[in-house]
């Protein structure tokens, strides 16, 4: 289970990093295999059509290739990849910004449900601050990862999402979960006690007053 949530987290940055490269043209998509290179070009090509970002499916590729991975199996994490970030798009809506598709691409390869980030991403209502939940999603990737059930790990970051706790506090929430499941503690437990203590350092949010 370490392994598979190191793998998580590692897919995840690279990803993210490579959003980051093609917003700021910093960097062109690395250099592949050429037979690896044509087959992820076909399928970023299809993403790119449909709107999605395709810096993550060459990061992905090159992930593979420094891993030693296979042809075969490269492509297939790739378009892998590329389903996941359909099923982020159509979950999210049009509102999402790449880095959010990611994210919750990865929050989809965990086991997350993509009703569940549906729903997440109408809690937070975001429309007007694209980008808003990246680092609620890559914490929930990360949760699940480590073993919390999907359940209590949506339930615990749209909590705070609601509340709009900044990104501060979800890094504080995962590294505070880490530590207590490093200890010993259930993880759906850790979880609960870990959200409801940020919960209570949040000013609750002011009811709309009815109309006059």
């Amino acid at each position: 289970m370490i392994r598979v949530r190191m793998k998580c987290l590692a897919t995840l940055a690279v990803a993210l990093a490579a959003v980051a490269r093609a917003q700021t043209g910093a960097a062109n998509p690395p250099r592949l295999p050429a037979a690896v290179e044509a087959a992820v070009s076909r399928i970023a090509d299809s993403a790119r059509a449909r709107g999605l970002p395709t810096e993550p499916l060459y990061a992905k590729a090159a992930e593979g290739v420094l891993k030693g991975a296979d042809a075969t199996r490269i492509i297939d994490a790739v378009r892998g990849l590329s389903h996941e970030l359909d099923v982020a798009r159509e979950s999210l809506g049009s509102c999402a910004s790449s880095a959010e598709l990611v994210a919750a691409a990865s929050a989809l390869h965990a086991g997350v449900s993509a009703s569940k980030l549906a729903h997440l991403m109408q809690t937070a209502n975001t429309c007007g601050t694209p980008g808003r939940l990246v680092m609620p999603f890559f914490v929930l990737a990360d949760l699940v990862a480590r073993q919390v059930s999907a359940d209590v790990a949506v339930s615990s970051i749209e909590t705070l999402v609601a509340r709009g706790a900044p990104d501060a506090q979800f890094a504080n929430l995962r590294a505070a979960i880490e530590r207590d499941i490093a200890s010993g503690e259930r993880p759906d437990a850790a979880a609960r006690s870990r959200s409801a203590a940020v919960l209570r350092t949040l000013e609750p949010r002011p009811l709309p007053r009815p109309p006059a």
